[in-house]
């Protein structure tokens, strides 16, 4: 069999979307961010590499790589992107690339992501040809040692994740002062470089909205790490009770994959892709929120976020998601044998679910297959 050259991103994400082990030879390099220079063509991507030396393949992830080697795509929500621009040229260019024979395969990495493709295109002329191409698959992630005990007291709970509002950064916050308030001994960290604000899609752009939750960030509950090696970030995560994933709006949630794999449960927001793998008191904390029926908050894109209107939507789901966080944290730990279930079921899920073995035997055969099907 054929040991083929395979040309993937270097960045975060296509860790968990490709194979860990590979027979294949894989080259991950840099790739031009087209977002950086215009929105409008964030959708499309080149590789340098190819230039200097071939491939058999490329593996791109979200964004269409340009030239003439045949590729696959996994892709977390929407593919082709192209915000706002869905009946441009570039959009139907983008698709048709998708649909032509260079385009061998499509890997929605959930249920959630392939119900938006489907969405996007089933009333489109191309969409008998991207259904047919489509195959969905989970990301994969290593699971670390963890003990089935309880972390020791007081209750931690972490936040990890840049975009501070919009992934639950100040729901994490406000359990800290809740907690306080009531005399419950919670210690929250924050993993966070604190984004919010205008350049936020979910956020409301006038910064002063924010001022309450930073203020709250210098709690004696709450301790900031404004940044931490990713290794570090995963044996903080161990120590923890809880973590804390209460986002407005995320593909899939890697940073519940990474809590998870350490036997660390999630209190999550139930949009995106994680009600696909957190099951409200087996595995984790599952908090309704408003969405549509694809799973997207209903307020997402909403045209006001500089209104009052806005920040109160956005204040009321904080408020309420930190009063129901707080409350299902002290009811889970109530019942220390429960609590045991639930850290055995977190780490489960991901030794069943996202195992690397599988999943690098399915990127490797979908390799050899993409090749073999070729013109």
């Amino acid at each position: 069999m054929k040991r083929l050259k395979i040309l993937a991103p270097e960045r975060y994400p296509w860790t968990f979307t490709g194979p860990r082990a590979s027979r294949h030879d894989i080259t991950r390099a840099f790739f031009i961010p087209a977002n950086k220079i215009s929105p409008k063509i964030e959708g499309i991507t080149a590789f340098p590499t190819v230039l200097f030396k071939p491939f058999d393949l490329v593996h791109a992830f979200n964004r269409i790589p340009l030239g003439r080697t045949p590729y696959v795509i996994g892709c977390e929500s929407h593919i082709p992107r192209g915000f706002g621009i869905e009946t441009s040229a570039l959009y139907k260019r983008m698709a048709r690339s998708l649909a032509s024979q260079r385009c061998r395969a499509i890997i929605p990495i959930s249920r959630y992501a392939s119900g938006l493709i489907t969405r996007d295109h089933e009333h489109r002329p191309w969409w008998p040809a991207l259904k047919a191409k489509m195959v969905v698959r989970n990301p994969s992630i290593a699971t670390r040692p963890f003990q089935v005990g309880p972390p020791p007291s007081p209750i931690r709970i972490a936040f990890v994740g840049n975009h501070f509002a919009r992934k639950g950064g100040c729901v994490a916050v406000r359990i800290a002062e809740l907690a306080a308030r009531r005399g419950i001994p919670v210690e929250v960290h924050i993993v966070s470089g604190l984004e919010m604000g205008a350049a936020v899609w979910t956020d409301p752009t006038r910064d002063a909205f924010f001022d309450p939750y930073r203020r709250m960030l210098d709690r004696p509950n709450v301790t900031l790490h404004p940044t931490l090696p990713n290794r570090e970030v995963l044996d903080l995560l161990g120590t923890m009770h809880f973590s804390v994933l209460t986002t407005f709006s995320d593909t899939f949630g890697y940073s519940a994959l990474e809590s998870m794999a350490c036997g660390t449960p999630v209190i999550a927001s139930r949009q995106g892709a994680l009600p696909e793998f957190i099951h409200d008191g087996v595995n984790g904390i599952m908090l309704d929120l408003p969405t549509n029926p694809w799973g997207e908050w209903v307020h997402g894109g909403h045209p006001g976020r500089h209104t009052a209107t806005y920040e109160a939507i956005v204040r009321d789901d904080i408020e309420r998601l930190a009063e129901e966080a707080l409350t299902a944290v002290e009811r889970q730990l109530s019942d220390d044998d429960g609590y045991r279930r639930m850290r055995r079921a977190a780490y489960a899920e991901i030794e069943t679910r996202f195992d690397i073995p599988s999943s690098s035997a399915f990127w490797d055969d979908l390799y050899q297959q993409a090749i073999s099907n070729g013109p």
